[in-house]
């Protein structure tokens, strides 16, 4: 059986003079392919992996391209059509996603791009969208331990930092003092759990927490001596913008990475700079 808004092997059937294939679809009956979307290497019984979905007389259609955003997922579509009905939405497939008048969050205008959660609409056998996101975020209390690994997705700017909704599950904030990188509104980046709070919501970083980045960036410092002759002019009473044009972090990771290569005696920490312990290091 197809499963509609999923990803479905389905067997090839036959093919038409034309090239274009028929594909097994169980109860649906023989589902048309396009030769362009059919694998250069295909033939009678093999399998091709596509992704299903209805069209307006809710018959089943099959393609070989991949939706922006998946039923089940939170991103970010541009509006290509609005009336009183609903909004047309351009998700990367030739039939535009159909947004209900009803699921709008707010007054919605063509070429602008709003967060949605699309997902499979049981009343209507149809896949759809919905910028009222809310309903669909926090269902149940994230399990995540610290440094867990998560896909954010951000969404707003704000005083403290990023607003993101993590893993398409749970909301989500990246403080910006913890953020060492460009973070672009509406950008999809891999983080780590930071701390789970009591309503729910998750806290990322966008780097590991712990002796990972101390070690990591210890041997960036390492090397950046050796390359320098040994001597490097940076110390804890350098500027965080020189810390940071020279490693990519904070005054704090440098102050406490060097603090640890001190303790294990492979530099030197000096008044202006710190110098590598040649005698130490192996």
């Amino acid at each position: 059986m197809v499963e509609i808004g999923k990803l479905n092997k389905l067997k090839i059937l036959r093919f038409d003079d034309s090239g274009n294939a028929y594909l097994d679809g169980g109860a649906d009956g023989e589902l048309f392919l396009m030769k362009r979307e059919v694998p250069e290497d295909a033939e009678k019984g093999s399998e091709v992996e596509v992704f299903a979905y209805r069209n307006a007389k809710r018959d089943v259609i099959v393609t070989a391209a991949m939706p922006f955003v998946m039923p089940g997922q939170f991103g970010y579509l541009e509006a290509t059509d609005v009336s009183k009905a609903g909004a047309l939405l351009d998700w990367g497939l030739a039939r535009p996603l159909f947004m209900p008048s009803r699921e709008m969050r707010t007054v919605m205008k063509p070429e602008r791009s709003y967060l949605v959660y699309v997902y499979y609409d049981e009343n209507t056998k149809q896949i759809i969208a919905t910028s009222r996101v809310e309903r669909f975020l926090g269902v149940d209390l994230p399990k995540y331990k610290r440094n867990d690994r998560v896909k954010v997705l951000v969404t707003q700017k704000t005083d403290i930092g990023y607003k993101c909704i993590v893993d398409d599950a749970y909301w989500g904030m990246i403080y910006k003092n913890q953020v060492y990188q460009p973070v672009d509104l509406m950008s999809e980046l891999d983080g780590f759990v930071s701390s789970v709070r009591e309503d729910g919501k998750v806290d990322v970083t966008l780097q590991k927490i712990g002796i990972e980045v101390v070690d990591k960036l210890g041997w960036a410092i390492l090397d950046e001596l050796e390359r320098c002759g040994g001597f490097l002019a940076l110390c804890d009473k350098s500027s965080p913008e020189e810390i940071m044009d020279r490693f990519g972090c904070s005054k704090k990771a440098f102050k406490k990475t060097i603090g640890a290569l001190f303790y294990e005696r492979l530099i030197v920490i000096e008044d202006n700079g710190i110098r590598l312990n040649k005698k130490e290091k192996k």
